[in-house]
């Protein structure tokens, strides 16, 4: 259960971030610890926030939608955590540990699989929050869909057709809308 203090500091994390695009964070862990202390969280529709102990709840998690972030308690987890990491690695979702000073194997080994970040306890909630929303936007970012190059090449094909045909103004509107190109 988060104490007083821990509620205030989410209260001024809402505020903080009030705006902020909506995430979906995915808690790993074996007891409900980080979920219930982020649970506060939630209620201001900045993200919505699933718990999975195993593979395969976070099999059903996947099943629910897009998950925008994992936060990966190497602290609970321990080895299976690692091997939590690699079945994911391929999904591109930003990893965040949480670790401690006792295990900073994990860590490095966590970070040598792509996490995004590490933590370690005692952390700072403030801190992990705006990474779980850097993650969230960097995810973002590198899952904008760009225009596949078939695509690009058939466009360039018609346009070739077109000027061909003397339709020069016609060729223009298949060709890309770059400032460079003239």
């Amino acid at each position: 259960m988060a104490s007083a203090l821990q509620i205030q500091q989410l209260k001024w994390i809402k505020h903080k971030v009030s705006g902020i695009m909506s995430i979906t964070l995915l808690v790993v862990e074996l007891n409900s610890k980080f979920y219930e202390l982020l649970k506060h969280h939630e209620s201001t529709r900045e993200w919505r926030i699933y718990r999975a102990s195993s593979l395969k709840e976070i099999r059903h998690c996947f099943g629910r939608g897009v998950i925008d972030v994992i936060l990966l308690n190497l602290v609970e987890m321990k080895r299976n955590g690692i091997v939590i990491q690699k079945k994911i690695r391929k999904l591109s979702i930003p990893v965040i540990t949480i670790n401690n000073g006792k295990q900073l194997s994990l860590s490095i080994e966590g970070m040598k699989l792509g996490a995004f970040d590490d933590f370690l306890m005692p952390l700072n909630l403030d801190a992990l929050i705006e990474k779980i929303f850097e993650a969230s936007k960097q995810k973002k970012i590198k899952a904008t869909p760009r225009f596949p190059l078939i695509n690009r090449f058939q466009n360039a094909m018609i346009a070739a057709t077109f000027a061909e045909a003397g339709e020069a103004e016609m060729a223009r509107t298949f060709l890309p809308k770059d400032k460079n190109v003239k």
